[in-house]
């Protein structure tokens, strides 16, 4: 494994002083915090789509109704 160091602010590391447990490695937390936002923005992709379906769904259902309303010749 590679190690690489990076700088951060003062104020960066106390924030993820206060994210981190003690006994975990600063690695450790950052890569929780990125997993973290992945999920969210999975999640909010996943309800979009949801949501996307849904309308379409709404929407073809409407044509639906309106063709049964049309009388058969």
């Amino acid at each position: 494994m590679q190690i690489t160091t990076i700088k951060l602010q003062k104020r960066t590391k106390r924030l993820l002083d206060t994210f981190k447990t003690k006994d975990e490695s600063y690695n450790t937390a950052i890569n929780k915090l990125v997993l973290q936002v992945k999920h969210q923005n999975m999640e909010k992709k996943l309800k979009e789509a949801y949501q996307n379906r849904a309308k379409y769904l709404g929407e073809f259902e409407d044509w639906e109704n309106a063709s049964n309303e049309v009388p058969n010749e």
